[in-house]
This record gives structure tokens, sequence and C-alpha cells, in this order.
């Protein structure tokens, strides 16, 4: 979505462009109204606007009387001098079609000068039709300056995990499409919170399992929709011993490639068995993040409701939240062996998966504009054993959804 700035003095008229706004911003603030040169410059001394509307005939200081060449010296201060930061476009408009002699300055320095007239909306087609094209330009680019999306979401499989995420948070969805990008299908919506505010969200799943695939996802979103918060949902395998049963809910607080490490012959010469030599390295949870979980652990209330709206094959117990660290491997794991080593490295460990650490590395190590916020919230589908089946996969991707969506709804912030 696009970022404006509206340099005007006519509140009838900035009324009219802020109703043809509408659909290509997402919040209100990121439309700004300046009603002279002065306080226009020190907006863009401050931030990189996607699009200004400037008024072609504006006053330099409020008060006084608006003349072209106001306008005219706004355009070149932004362009020349380095202490603003140049919009990627500019739009002029104005009531007047006489010029005075600076009509082809304006139009060689601005995108299109537009014609405002109180009896004729044709104003109104051509200033919707460049903003698409300027919606269309940033989004091919990837060009942003500012974060575009409120939440995105990543799920390692199609079905169950990313279907029942849609019908866990919206029951509106539309496809993104991408000229350039054929290999992933992106989704999009918008999820109010509870107090009311309407967000922007986007969601894709990877082609496979695995954290190769996932990292490769993750950057492909950051890159492309600049999330504000990014989430992966889904299914994992829990631990025994922990208490922990199926359906519940593992948010990761540490995250670590359980393949990572050497490989060695053993020093025995009449057991030459590989050795395994662990080099992890972890990546942890924001502490912010980290404390909203540990407030809602203990929220009995809120684990009942979300196991209560699954209709479906469920078990007798409670729901439960758990926060512990967590690794990633490569594969299926059904080894009690495997599985104490895993846990000589982290002995409170909850469980494992297979996306995770590819998915945070992405995001960790992202440019500039990461998300706020990583996190891994899955739900335990098996407790890695040989004891696998389906039974419990389509509702443990509906807690780990329904908790992210209370989340969203209630605990974060999106100013």
């Amino acid at each position: 979505m696009l970022t404006v700035l509206i340099v005007d003095d006519t509140q009838e008229k900035i009324s009219e462009i802020r109703n043809v706004l509408e659909g290509f911003v997402s919040h209100p603030e990121d439309v700004q109204i300046c009603g002279c040169v002065r306080s226009a410059l020190k907006e863009c001394a401050k931030k990189r606007y996607d699009l200004v509307i400037l008024d072609l005939f504006i006053p330099k200081i409020e008060g006084e009387v608006p003349a072209p060449e106001n306008a005219k010296s706004f355009l070149k201060l932004i362009k020349d001098d380095d202490d603003y930061i140049c919009p990627l476009f500019v739009i002029g408009i104005t009531r007047k079609k006489s010029l005075d002699g600076y009509a082809s300055f304006f139009e060689s320095e601005t995108l299109q000068v537009l014609f405002y007239a109180d009896n004729d909306d044709s104003w109104k087609e051509k200033l919707i039709n460049r903003m698409g094209y300027l919606m269309r330009v940033k989004q091919n680019l990837g060009t942003t300056y500012d974060y575009d999306y409120d939440i995105a979401i990543i799920n390692a499989l199609q079905f169950p995990e990313h279907e029942i995420m849609r019908q866990v948070m919206a029951s509106k969805w539309k496809e993104v499409i991408l000229d350039d990008d054929k290999t992933t299908t992106y989704y999009e919506t918008k999820i109010q919170t509870n107090s009311g505010q309407w967000l922007r969200c986007i969601s894709c799943y990877a082609p496979q399992m695995a954290s190769v695939a996932s990292a490769a996802l993750t950057t492909k979103l950051i890159l492309r929709f600049h999330p504000r918060y990014l989430f992966m949902t889904g299914i994992c395998a829990g631990l025994k011993g922990n208490g922990i049963g199926y359906g519940d809910i593992l948010v990761a607080t540490q995250v670590w490639d359980g393949m990572s490490g050497k490989y060695k012959d053993g020093k025995d010469d009449e057991n030459q068995e590989m050795i395994f030599e662990p080099d992890y390295r972890q990546i942890s949870l924001n502490p912010a993040m980290h404390n909203i979980i540990n407030r809602l652990k203990d929220k009995v209330d809120l684990c009942s409701s979300i196991k209560d709206s699954f209709n479906g094959s469920k078990p007798d117990t409670p729901l439960k939240i758990y926060a512990g660290p967590m690794t990633s491997v490569p594969a299926v794991i059904a080894s009690e062996t495997k599985i104490a080593d895993l846990k000589a490295h982290a002995r409170k460990i909850i469980g494992l998966e297979m996306e995770s650490y590819g998915f945070f590395y992405a995001a960790e190590h992202a440019h500039h504009l990461k998300p706020m916020y990583t996190a891994s919230i899955k739900s335990v589908s098996d407790l890695a054993d040989t004891n696998k089946s389906d039974d419990y996969q389509s509702y443990a991707s509906h807690t780990s959804a329904s908790l992210l969506k209370y989340i969203i709804q209630n605990e974060l912030s999106f100013k």
C-alpha cells in the first residue's frame, strides 16, 4: 500500500482526495496533510513518501498568498537538497488552467498535472489510475520504506496447516497474483482487532517441508510484502515426559538446527560407527513476544475456548500452552536414541519439527525493515514415537492458528 503526503490548503479538495485514496492506503496515518510548503518540507525531512499530491498554487507559510513559485521551490528542494528525502512520485493538482509560464516546469517535474473542478470528476479517475500504476510498480520492485502488511503467516503444508489457518483467521481471502513469482501462491485478507482496527494479512505455504524451503519462502515474503509481524503456524512433534499431549500449543523460545555439526569416524577400531559432534546455534524469540506467551499460558478459559471451537476429532485432555526450546530436523524422527541426543543439548526441549530454524534464520538476516517480531506457534500432532497417525493433525492446526488469532486481535501494537 502507499504512503501519501497531500500538500494543499483547501479543505474541500483535501476531503475529496482522501476519499479517492481509500483502498490505496492501509491506515489513516499513512496519509499526511500539509497546508503550506514549510510544513511539507518538514514532513519530507522525516520520511520518504511513495506519493506527494501537490497543489500547484500553495502558500509558502500558512496564511500567505498561494503562488506557483512556492510549489516550484518545493519540487526543487526535495529533489536537490540532501536535507530532504525525495518521494518516489509527485502528482500536481490545481484548479487553474493557466499556470502562468510554469506549465513546462511542472510537467517535467511531476508524474502528471491534474486539473481539479467542482463539476467534473474526471481528475479522480486519472488519480485512481495513477495510484494503481504506482501500487503495481512498488509491488513489483519490492520498494518500501515502511511496513506494508501488518501480519504475515507461513505454513509448511497446504493441508491441513494452511487451509485450516485460513479458516480460523478470516472467512474471505483473495489470491495475490504476482507477475514475477509463479512458484508461490499468496493470499491476503483483513483481520479486525478487538479494538476495531483492521489489519492487512498476507499468507502462503511452502512447496515442501524442511528449513531450506521455509527459509526461501520467508525471504521472498519479507522482500515482497514487508510485514510488521511474522508468524509460522502448523503441526509439530511434542516430546514425552513434559506432560505434553495431542493438540497442545508449543511456542519456540529458542530454535536451532538439529543437524548442525560434524560427523566423524569412531576411534574404536572394532566399532567404526559414525560419531556426530553437534554445533548448535540457536535463535531466540523476541523478549516482548516471549512475555506475551508467558502471560497467556495460564489462561485456562482461553485454552478451553480454543478447544471447544474445533468441530472434529480431539483428545479428552485439556488444551495447554507451552513455551520452550525446539529444534528443526530435516526428517521425521521416531527414534528414542536421537531424541536423547537432542535432549542432551537442551534438557527442557519441548518439541521438534522441520521448518522453524530456516524461518527464524531468514527473518533474523533480512534486509532493513525486518519484521518486529517473528514467532513459531505450532501444535502437537504426534509424540515423536512409532505410534504416528494423522488423527490430530487438523485439531493441532486449528489450535495453533487460534492462539495466533487471539494474539493478533488482543496483544500486538500496530501504531
